[in-house]
């Protein structure tokens, strides 16, 4: 049995809705669809799950709403008559509009994949079952055990049904969102619940490329790697599957292969524990994120002053800073950051680094700041040779040091 999850751009309108259901139809495992809102197309320039933050936005400013409901709402409508289905979305849409003045953020924005879900499952004559059904959050963490046993209460064993991702209810029975992006998750999830054989996520593109096309133009598309190496690729950046998506599907031992809608034809990238033939490639793919600072901060045997860091860590707890990464020396401890995160608080918290009593205890010999820096990953399931990793390190750090500019604070 197969779950399959269609991303945005794969749902954008009529026309894409007819190459999922030949997808769908052209293979009797599929039993279990996932669906995001309906995204881009030639007609449509921005996502449904946009225009409902705007909505949001309109509405908390006191602005008129009303001409984006509606645009959205002939949208909608648009997708059924051209598909001739005769599912009554108006009602589903008057209701939305009834709710808009006092919905909560989780409830409007996901309204998209509803509607969504709701149009596909009639198009594909599947069982359409609301993700607030089943999909249960407890404390913002996925209660498997108690999913699984809503969903074998709503759906019989072998019902071709289809779910609306991105969100699911928490215990309170409220719509809670997942990640931007989420409707991966929710894939992944459901997949876990069915014991799927296989979870496919068709988007846009045919498969991994080993580094970012817009980059490098003729980048080679990945066969296979395996969980942890799409896990690191996704933290880094790779828009095409979504970071959290993995561990559910990798929990179960799921293969996941990652499909292009537009092209069914191709073959993409399968996604498993362990990768079947050794590469011939060193390295299996490449990623990176811009705009980090880096704080850096020595002295001599600092790794041994567990006294002195513990104070270095409750002063960025206390301004809520969340840091990516901590590498650390013998006499350096640094921290890595989005520059978003800290711009605000970095002048603070340097201070409160610098004061009594840290400083007297700590005597920095040095603390130094990386303001626009970049982070490079090399994702690779093998034993890399030394004169590669020396050639590697020597390339990331030009390329590193062509973004930053340093900055002795003390």
């Amino acid at each position: 049995m197969k779950v399959a999850k269609f991303g945005g751009s794969s749902v954008a309108d009529s026309e894409q809705f007819k190459k999922v259901k030949a997808i769908v139809k052209g293979n009797d495992d599929r039993k279990a669809i996932v669906v995001s809102a309906a995204g881009k197309s030639a007609a449509e320039p921005i996502k449904v799950t946009d225009l409902l933050i705007k909505i949001e936005q309109l509405r908390d400013t006191g602005e008129d709403y009303l001409p984006t409901f509606n645009h959205i709402a002939k949208r909608f409508v648009a997708i059924r008559d051209e598909l001739g289905l005769k599912v009554a979305i108006e009602d589903d849409l008057r209701i939305i509009k009834d709710q808009i003045a006092q919905a909560n953020h989780d409830y409007l924005v996901s309204r998209g994949e509803f509607l969504t879900a709701k149009l596909m499952a009639d198009f594909l004559g599947f069982q359409f079952v609301d993700a607030s059904r089943f999909m249960i959050f407890n404390e913002h963490h996925f209660d498997f055990q108690q999913s699984e046993k809503r969903l074998k209460s709503i759906a019989s064993s072998g019902s071709r049904i289809v779910v609306p991702g991105f969100y699911g209810v928490d215990e309170d029975s409220h719509i809670h969102l997942m990640p931007r992006g989420g409707s991966d998750i929710s894939g992944s999830i459901l997949a876990n619940l069915l014991n799927a054989d296989l979870y496919e996520n068709w988007t846009d593109v045919s498969g991994i490329k080993m580094a970012d096309p817009r980059i490098i133009s003729q980048s080679r598309k990945i066969n296979e790697l395996t969980y942890e190496e799409l896990q690191e690729l996704s933290y880094m950046g790779i828009s095409v599957f979504q970071e959290e998506a993995v561990q559910p599907a990798k929990e179960k031992r799921i293969p996941i292969a990652i499909l292009n809608t537009n092209h069914p034809e191709e073959d993409g990238t399968l996604v498993v524990d362990r990768v079947r033939e050794t590469a011939a490639n060193l390295v299996t793919g490449i990623a990176g994120k811009k705009d980090y600072v880096i704080i850096s901060i020595s002295k001599y045997q600092l790794s041994k002053r567990l006294d002195i860091l513990s104070k270095v860590f409750a002063i960025i707890q206390r301004f809520d800073i969340a840091f990516d990464y901590l590498p650390s020396g013998t006499d350096s401890f640094s921290f890595i950051a989005k520059r978003s995160a800290v711009s605000n608080q970095l002048n603070a918290v340097i201070r409160r680094w610098k004061m009594k009593p840290i400083l007297t205890m700590s005597n920095w010999k040095r603390i130094f700041l990386w303001w626009r820096s970049c982070l490079i990953n090399l994702v690779s399931d093998q034993q890399l040779p030394v004169k590669f990793w020396i050639c590697w390190i020597t390339v990331r750090f030009k390329f590193t040091w062509l973004f930053r500019k340093a900055v002795i604070l003390s």
